[in-house]
This record gives C-alpha cells, sequence and structure tokens, in this order.
C-alpha cells in the first residue's frame, strides 16, 4: 500500500504526552467502588509509538479514556502539548475494538461527519477526504454502508475518520482484538505504514505481546490491579518493521523481557 507510505499532507504537529501520579477511583454514592489508577506516570514523545501493556483491570483503558478526556483524573497532571487534558478534542482521535460508525451514513459520509459537525465542511476538507479514501484503500467503497464492508475495511473506513480531523494523538483501544488472525495481520502493517508516513503520536493499548513488539517504540507495562507503572521498555528493533522481523533473534529477546516483567 505504497499510497500510505507517501501520504503526509496536512496533519498537526504531533502531540507529546505527559502523565505525572494519575490516579483514578470510580464511586458510588460518594463511596469508593474500584480504584482503577493507583499513581501512573509516563512520557510519549511526539512522534512516538507506545504499546500499553498489562493485566486485565490495570486501567489500560481507562488511562486511554483519561487522555482522550472522556474522563477526569481524580488527581495528577495530564498534559498533551503542554496543555491540561480538560475534554475530548479533534486533536485526539480515538479508535476502539469495534469501528465507530455511524450505520445509516456511508463511507463518505463517515469521513465527513467530524468536519461538517464542526462547520468546517470546506473544498479542502473534501479533497482531503478523497485522499484518505485512497491511502486507506476504500475509494472505491465511499458509497458503501459499514454493514457492506468487511471487518478490515470498516476499521480502515474508521481510521479514515478520525485522520480527517489531523489529530497529533491517536489513542487505540485494542483495535484488531476481534479480528481473525489474518486480518489482524493486515491491519497492523496497515498501521505500521500509516504511522511510517504521518508520524503521528500513538498510544496503542493490548494484551498481545507480539503486538506490542511489533508495533511499539516503547512498551510501557502496568502493574495492577490497581494500575501503576511497572516499567518503560525500549524494543530497539529497527524501523521501518516488517513481519519479517518477528523471525529474529532481537525480536524474540525483546518479547522475553517484555514477558519477564509482566511475570513478576
Amino acid at each position: 500500500m505504497s499510497a500510505v507510505a507517501e501520504e503526509r499532507v496536512g496533519a498537526q504537529q504531533s502531540a507529546g504526552v505527559r502523565l505525572r501520579d494519575v490516579r483514578k477511583t470510580f464511586r458510588n454514592r460518594r463511596r469508593p467502588v474500584r480504584t482503577a489508577l493507583d499513581g501512573v506516570s509516563l512520557d510519549v514523545a511526539p512522534g512516538e509509538f507506545l504499546c500499553l501493556l498489562g493485566p486485565s483491570g490495570c486501567g489500560k483503558s481507562t488511562l486511554l479514556n483519561i487522555l482522550a478526556g472522556f474522563v477526569p483524573a481524580d488527581s495528577g497532571q495530564v498534559l498533551v502539548d503542554g496543555r491540561p487534558v480538560t475534554g475530548p478534542g479533534p486533536d485526539r482521535g480515538v479508535l476502539f475494538q469495534t469501528p465507530m460508525l455511524f450505520p445509516w451514513l456511508t463511507t463518505w459520509q463517515n469521513v465527513l461527519y467530524g468536519p461538517k459537525a464542526r462547520g468546517a465542511l470546506t473544498r479542502q476538507v473534501r479533497e482531503e477526504a478523497e485522499r484518505l479514501l485512497e491511502t486507506v484503500g476504500l475509494a472505491d467503497a465511499r458509497d458503501a454502508y459499514p454493514h457492506e464492508l468487511s471487518g478490515g475495511m470498516r476499521h480502515r473506513a474508521a481510521f479514515a475518520r478520525v485522520l480527517i480531523n489531523r489529530p497529533g494523538l491517536l489513542l487505540m483501544d485494542e483495535p484488531f482484538g476481534a479480528l481473525d488472525a489474518i486480518t489482524r495481520a493486515n491491519m497492523q502493517r496497515f498501521l505500521l505504514e500509516l504511522w511510517q508516513g504521518r508520524r503521528m503520536t500513538i498510544v496503542f493499548v493490548t494484551h498481545d505481546v507480539e503486538e506490542a513488539t511489533l508495533l511499539g517504540d516503547r512498551v510501557c507495562v502496568l502493574s495492577g490491579p490497581p494500575g501503576a507503572t511497572e516499567a518503560v521498555l525500549d524494543i530497539g528493533l529497527r524501523r521501518p518493521r516488517t513481519y519479517e522481523d518477528t523471525e529474529t533473534l532481537e525480536f524474540v529477546t525483546a518479547k522475553r523481557r517484555i514477558r519477564e516483567v509482566l511475570e513478576r
């Protein structure tokens, strides 16, 4: 998909992330129900691909929702590009395990939904949408509805819908977890190529050590529950990265280092 590697149009400057001692407890009638995060500190450099790993219930998705502005932290510092996160914004794109597409809208209408809702549907934005559909390989499916698309196509449409806003930070919560093995591998390749071309900052939640090793520049391992920063590991593998790298001794060694932290 060479068009992805060549596509570099107009993205916002990549966003840096700074988290300091972030805590979050979910409450019911003012009583604590569950502490999800108990002191997470982390820096993500502009343009970095960081993966979040940890046991179930350690607060990975909660941390992503805090960065997205969907829920507030109880305490601590949450900065994106040096600014406190106070709510959702187009500077941060979010992709979930299930692609968030309106079933009554076509691919084209879904991609343009954000700019249209903001009253920013200009000729330049329409031209950008055309380029994005080419980039994600859906130019021929612009008039298709979500139920007419395969799982991988729906995910690529969701990518285009997010990227039209030119986010500096892309937040991904196990986006390929529900896909079959072949489609998942194709989407991982697609994401690597997309990131290589655009270099937005990515924070990617996964349970899969091999996926984290393949995709990430670094891996942040959360302990818990409740979640706290256990370790941040440099992957140290070459870029651009391909599936052939998964068969190398360096890749296996990087995976082993992550597993050792997870098994502490």
